[in-house]
């Protein structure tokens, strides 16, 4: 995910007294743990949580990018024409894979700085988060 995407929701989870966790938004095994939630101390999922509730949790690892996004698609083109070579006849669209990435990387940028400039200017109507309630918590299954 963008740097700034991150950043935005980072603001956006201190500002409602959210917890902030990440995870890698990786479609290939290679990208999968280069982001992760880190909560220094906890041996144990109840102690990783209560560190979670308590503000102990860090964010780690890496930001997507334009380039790390084209490379996976890349990748999953690859293992497609690897397990269904039939497919081959569909191998010159390929070239349109980084447009169709740059697209999509453009459009999440514009969806963060569009909902962040929302949030910030206090348009935090119901409707904003699909009707979702702002001020539900975090809860844990147990």
């Amino acid at each position: 995910m963008w740097m700034g995407a991150n950043t935005s929701a980072a603001l956006l989870a201190a500002r409602l007294d959210k917890i902030a966790v990440a995870g890698s938004d990786s479609h290939t095994i290679s990208g999968a743990g280069r982001t992760y939630t880190e909560v220094p101390g906890a041996r144990t999922a109840e102690e990783f949580f209560a560190g979670l509730r308590a503000g102990k949790g860090r964010i780690r690892g890496e930001h997507g990018s334009y380039s790390k996004l084209t490379a996976d698609v890349f990748h999953i083109v690859k293992a497609l024409f690897l397990d269904k070579p039939w497919a081959l006849v569909f191998s010159p669209l390929v070239l349109l894979v980084p447009c169709a990435t740059l697209g999509h990387w453009i459009n999440e940028i514009r969806f963060c700085r569009k909902w962040s400039l929302m949030v910030e200017n206090g348009r935090n109507r119901s409707d904003t988060f699909w009707g979702m309630d702002s001020t539900l918590g975090a809860t844990s299954a147990g």
